[in-house]
């Protein structure tokens, strides 16, 4: 269990690995956007690798909850209706937990396989299998398909562009699956 010292420091830290990667991102840096000395920072976590460990550990844990949550059995009438739940439900936990999906994607050498989120296309196929049955469809392609969509959408949300209206792309997007799956 972290204290409000250490979470302080994990959510500044994970904002500036995020924003400026990590090996431009300083303990200063991050130690001062927390509220706190640098000799906080590393009394707490040692060093730079220790503090970037524990923040892909806890927010991939964070994640996988999120997601988890989202994959419940239920009774859905039409494939449309499940891709609108699954595809705005699956926006939101992205957009929830951008910095650490952004974070994840351009720093994926530093991360163990053990701790990277790479498992949520196949339970994320797996789920969409049981209501969305062709034997045409590969599943975590599938899932990898939409997931990637939403990345863009929710990369261009919050680097604070509009290429597209966010919304409404979902919505197109979820209309245009339908359709190929028709």
């Amino acid at each position: 269990m972290t204290d409000e010292t250490e979470q302080k420091i994990l959510d500044s830290a994970l904002r500036e690995f995020s924003k400026k990667g990590y090996f431009a991102a300083t303990g200063l840096n991050i130690a001062e956007k927390a509220g706190f000395s640098e000799k906080t920072l590393f009394r707490k976590f040692k060093n730079k690798k220790n503090l970037f460990n524990t923040i892909i550990t806890q927010n991939n844990d964070r994640i996988m909850e999120d997601f988890n949550l989202l994959l419940v059995d239920d009774e859905f009438k039409t494939v449309q209706e499940f891709l609108e739940v699954l595809v705005k439900d699956l926006a939101d936990l992205v957009d929830d937990h951008f910095d650490f999906v952004y974070l994840t994607l351009n720093e994926s050498r530093r991360i163990s396989k053990e701790t990277a989120p790479e498992k949520i296309p196949y339970h994320l196929g797996k789920y969409m299998e049981k209501y969305i049955q062709n034997e045409k469809i590969d599943y975590p392609v599938f899932a990898m398909t939409i997931l990637s969509f939403l990345y863009s959408v929710m990369s261009d949300k919050h680097k604070e562009r509009s290429f597209v209206d966010h919304d409404e792309a979902i919505e197109k997007f979820i209309d245009n699956l339908v359709l190929c799956l028709e």
